[in-house]
C-alpha cells in the first residue's frame, strides 16, 4: 500500500469549506467526488500521516479505480496537484486554493490518453438524476454509489454526453451484458475510437454486428448469436490486429478445410501466423502458401527409383541338381 503525503494552506481549530467550493464547484460535481474531496480538506486539518487511496477507498466503500478518478477530476479544476514519484506512485496531493473562476477541466494529453474528445454540455443536477434514472431501468436495479461515480465517469472524463451515455447502457443490455465492469470496458472502446454521438456509436456497432454474423457464417454457424468468447476472437481479429472481413473469412475456409469443424482457437493460431508474417490481403496468403510448399519440395531432390517387386515364381530357394545322375535313378527304379 503506497502512502502520500498530504499538504496545503492549514485551517485550524475546525475544517473550512469555501463559499466558492460550494456555490460553485460542489453542484456539477458527482457526490462521491464530493466526499472524497472533503474528507482531504478533514485529513489536512487533521495532519494526518499515513493518508492513501486505499484508506480512502475503505473509508466510503470505493473502490481505489474510484478514488484515482476522483482525485484526478478535481486535479482538472485545479483544486489539488497530484505528485507522484519516478516510478508513477502517487506520493503527496497539494490542496490549493481556489480560483475566482472556474475552469473548465483540460483535455486529457495525447501521448497517454484515447483522443481527446470535445467537451460535452455540462449537466445540471436535473440532467443527473434523469439520467441515472433512464440507467436503473435499464439495468434493473438502483445503482450504487460506486456505480454512480461509474456512471458519471463516462461524463467528466470521457467526455460522453447523456445520450450517449443512454445509448451505451442500451446497447450493452441489448447484448444481455448489464455489468458496469463490461459497460465501462466498451465506453473506452467508444472513447478510444473517437466515437462522441449516438449516430456514430450505431454505425459502428451495427457494422461489427454484421461482421460477426459473417464470420459465424463462414464457419457455418447460423441461427444463434455469437456467445462472449467468441465476441473476444473476432473484437481481437477485427479491433486489435486490424484483419479485414475477407483475410478473416478465408482463415475460417482453411479451418473447416483442415479440420473440418468450426474452431475459433485455429483460426486464431492462423491469423496470429499471418499477422507475424506482415500479411494484410488475401493475395499474400497465397504467396505465402507456394513458398512453403517450395521448401518442402525442393528443386534439386532426386527421384529415387523403388526396386522391382520380386516375381513370386522366384521366390524360392534354387537347388544345383545332377540331371544325369537323376535318369539313372529312375530307369534302375
Amino acid at each position: 500500500m503506497t502512502q502520500f503525503r498530504l499538504h496545503g494552506p492549514s485551517k485550524g481549530g475546525h475544517t473550512l469549506v469555501s463559499d466558492l467550493f460550494l456555490d460553485e464547484y460542489m453542484p456539477a460535481a458527482n457526490g462521491e467526488y464530493v466526499k472524497v474531496y472533503l474528507y482531504l480538506l478533514r485529513c489536512l486539518k487533521s495532519d494526518i500521516q499515513d493518508l492513501s487511496v486505499s484508506r480512502i477507498a475503505d473509508k466510503f466503500d470505493h473502490t481505489e479505480s474510484d478514488v484515482k478518478r476522483a482525485l484526478k477530476y478535481w486535479e482538472k479544476l485545479h483544486l489539488l496537484k497530484l505528485e507522484y514519484n519516478a516510478s508513477k506512485e502517487l506520493t503527496g496531493i497539494c490542496l490549493t486554493e481556489e480560483d475566482t473562476t472556474v475552469p473548465t477541466p483540460e483535455p486529457a494529453s495525447a501521448s497517454s490518453q484515447p483522443p481527446a474528445q470535445p467537451s460535452c454540455k455540462p449537466l445540471s443536477q436535473e440532467d443527473i438524476k434523469q439520467l441515472l434514472f433512464i440507467c436503473e431501468q435499464y439495468l434493473g436495479k438502483t445503482l450504487s454509489s460506486s456505480e454512480v461515480s461509474k456512471i458519471l465517469y463516462f461524463h467528466d472524463t470521457l467526455g460522453f454526453s447523456a445520450d450517449l451515455i443512454e445509448y451505451l447502457i442500451e446497447y450493452c443490455v441489448s447484448k444481455r451484458h448489464k455489468s458496469l465492469r463490461y459497460i465501462e470496458s466498451v465506453a473506452l472502446g467508444w472513447h478510444k475510437s473517437g466515437y462522441t454521438t449516438v449516430s456514430q456509436a450505431k454505425e459502428q456497432t451495427n457494422l461489427f454486428s454484421k461482421a460477426y454474423f459473417t464470420i459465424l457464417k463462414a464457419f457455418g454457424i447460423s441461427g444463434r448469436n455469437p456467445v462472449d468468447a467468441e465476441i473476444a476472437y473476432m473484437d481481437k481479429w477485427m479491433k486489435e490486429w486490424g484483419f479485414s472481413q475477407e483475410l478473416i473469412t478465408k482463415a475460417c475456409d482453411r479451418t473447416m478445410g483442415t479440420i473440418h469443424q468450426p474452431s475459433f482457437e485455429y483460426a486464431d493460431r492462423i491469423l496470429e501466423t499471418w499477422k507475424e508474417k506482415g500479411i494484410t490481403q488475401a493475395a499474400e496468403v497465397d504467396t505465402l502458401d507456394k513458398q512453403r510448399q517450395a521448401i518442402k519440395r525442393p528443386a534439386n531432390t532426386q527421384v529415387v527409383k523403388a526396386a522391382p517387386a520380386p516375381n513370386r515364381f522366384h521366390n524360392f530357394a534354387k537347388h544345383n541338381y545332377d540331371i544325369q545322375e537323376l535318369e539313372r535313378k529312375l530307369i534302375n527304379h
